[in-house]
């Protein structure tokens, strides 16, 4: 009996192994339960563009081409899928069917189906840098692109073909703003250029400032607002043809100004908000939260509320600011 349990006890490592060899060459897990599905917001992204619709359609585009659509002003968010992984900086909406985003490495994409699809349409590339950071368009059917390289990029066709509008050089513009024909671009060193007919000609102001302008809007043909970097806030009431400087309210960046119909808001870097009646005489330092130290991008009016894109989503009634 010893000797046969000697044996059994000798040949059992033998037999644990082989049982294992078998089981990792032959015996193939069943999956149980559901998969996990890849969630929406992961650490580490970042949404740098927002469109906002009247009828509270949205998109929200950020790292890694990421394209997120609500069809329920901000409630539920949905990812839609493209063939590009370069980082969107911005996107515009025509309607909610058709749409154009750009971003890194001169990507353009264009939906016309509501997202279902995106094709990345051909545009013209720098000799000297290719990251588009902001996109307009117009209910005419036109857009235009601005970024690195003092790209300035224009399709009449609802971006699916593209032509240069300026000569290449070592300088961005960071911001473009249409009112009717009336347009404004905003760049690098505080440089301004404007047109009155609708981009034919463009013609380079004054400016006030040598901080990098991140962002233009316009509240009519006459009155428009520049935001940048260092808290520089501009106020033009000539349609652009020349600008004053605001008192500071604050020293954080600026990176996107919005008009909702009843005043001016900014937003920009470690949560500053600041907002304006329609003279933009003077500003009020906020924040969407009392401790948000996060940065924003893009901000949007709808319904009473303003909608952020940057180091998250975010929605705040602006009663409450």
């Amino acid at each position: 009996m010893q000797r046969i349990k000697r044996i059994l006890l000798s040949g059992l490592p033998v037999a644990i192994i082989g049982g294992l060899l078998y089981a990792g060459l032959f015996v193939k897990p069943k999956p149980a339960g559901k998969s996990v599905a890849q969630p929406l917001v992961e650490r580490g992204d970042a949404f740098y563009g927002l469109a906002v619709l009247p009828d509270g359609r949205m998109w929200a585009v950020g790292t890694n081409g990421k394209i997120l659509h609500s069809d329920d002003a901000g409630q539920g968010w949905r990812m839609q899928r493209t063939a590009s992984q370069e980082t969107l900086q911005d996107i515009a909406a025509w309607d909610a069917r058709r749409a154009v985003a750009v971003g890194n490495e001169g990507v353009v994409l264009t939906t016309a189906d509501a997202g279902l699809t995106w094709t990345q349409a051909q545009a013209p590339r720098s000799a000297i840098s290719n990251k588009l950071m902001r996109v307009h368009v117009s209910q005419d059917g036109s857009a235009w692109a601005v970024g690195s390289g003092g790209v300035l990029l224009r399709s009449r066709d609802y971006g699916k073909r593209w032509e240069s509008a300026a000569q290449g050089e070592d300088t961005a513009w960071n911001g473009i703003a249409f009112d009717g024909p009336r347009g404004c671009v905003v760049g690098e060193f505080g440089r301004i250029r404007i047109t009155g007919d609708a981009g034919e000609r463009w013609t380079s102001v004054a400016s006030p400032v040598k901080h990098s302008l991140m962002s233009v809007r316009f509240r009519d043909t006459s009155h428009a607002i520049a935001v940048g970097l260092g808290g520089t806030v501009l106020v033009s009431d000539n349609g652009g043809a020349s600008w004053t400087q605001a008192a500071r309210a604050t020293d954080e960046d600026l990176l996107d100004v919005a008009w909702d119909g009843s005043q001016w808001i900014a937003v920009g870097d470690k949560g500053v908000v600041l907002v304006a009646g329609p003279d933009a005489g003077s500003w009020r330092l906020t924040r969407f939260e009392p401790l948000d130290r996060r940065w924003y991008t893009r901000v949007q009016p709808h319904g009473g509320k303003y909608y952020a894109a940057g180091s998250r989503l975010a929605v705040k009634e602006a009663a409450a600011l």
